[in-house]
């Protein structure tokens, strides 16, 4: 073979798995995406890769299944990742309920008994994680390990400046002040004129001083690894500690010069740190 032609074909064969990769639609894939129906709303999920399910849940507001984009290549090596879109984020619908962390577990259960699936491990991401600990706490039987990445127990430790800027905001506010990220996700929506409304369900539940109690979090039964940047601007490091200080069989990771977003995007740490942690006997 030509030595320029060869280096071509090396150099092609290389590059064409990450374009194809890159071009995936985390989010709105309709080759891999399903919905489950449950009491009051369609909840939208994709799954990728194969080998032992790992359900993968995004953060809040900002947050979607895209926000794993260049993370499921890590995810997916060795596991059948089930990555959920919480309720009114991107395809899922809103429903009528009040929102909680309570009501996002069910409806992350309703996905896995439409997949069949009796017992999962979980990663999510700041409300992501926090509902990971919710099913931790409701649904024993059905969570082997949870890795908790920037999440809380509550706003109790939600730093001042954090929660004055979440009670200003109002809806149109925020709408004003994101309007490409808006009309974005509005495309995916389902009902996007109840955008006002999805918001406002969001941040009243995001102003709850305790989403899971110390007590429900002193009886989980499943390791959880604690993940959180000592950069974090939602919540400090004190409040990190606390969830393992109260979860039995926890352990915690701190992660320097990270933020609250940068923990979730860590490769360094899901290589070295959680999918041991899950790989562990």
């Amino acid at each position: 073979m030509n030595p320029i032609l060869k280096k071509i074909f090396i150099f092609v064969s290389v590059l064409l798995p990450l374009q194809l990769f890159a071009q995936i639609p985390y989010g709105n894939n309709s080759e891999t995406g399903k919905y489950v129906q449950t009491k009051d709303a369609k909840i939208y999920y994709e799954i990728y890769g194969s080998g032992k399910p790992l359900l993968l849940i995004h953060g809040s507001v900002y947050g979607y299944i895209n926000e794993f984009e260049n993370i499921f290549p890590l995810l997916t090596k060795n596991h059948k990742v089930i990555a959920v879109a919480l309720r009114g984020h991107g395809k899922s619908e809103i429903g009528d309920r009040n929102y909680s962390y309570d009501l996002f577990a069910q409806d992350m259960i309703a996905v896995l008994n439409a997949e069949n699936i009796d017992r999962i491990d979980i990663m999510g991401f700041s409300s992501g994680a926090i509902t990971a600990v919710e099913l931790a706490a409701d649904y024993p039987e059905r969570v082997m390990k949870v890795v908790s990445i920037a999440g809380a127990l509550g706003t109790k430790d939600k730093t001042p400046k954090r929660k004055q800027q979440q009670k200003e905001m109002t809806a149109d506010e925020f709408v004003a002040a994101n309007k490409n990220f808006v009309d974005s996700r509005k495309k995916l929506m389902p009902q996007p004129d109840r955008f006002t409304d999805f918001y406002e369900k969001l941040m009243k539940v995001n102003d709850d001083p305790v989403w899971i109690s110390e007590k429900a979090a002193s009886e989980i039964k499943s390791p959880v690894l604690v993940v959180g940047g000592d950069r974090d601007g939602y919540f400090p490091v004190k409040e990190f500690l606390r969830m393992y200080s109260i979860i039995p069989n926890s352990k915690l990771l701190i992660l320097p010069d990270n933020g609250h977003v940068g923990a979730s995007q860590n490769k360094a740490m899901y290589i070295d740190f959680a999918l041991p942690f899950l790989e562990e006997n």
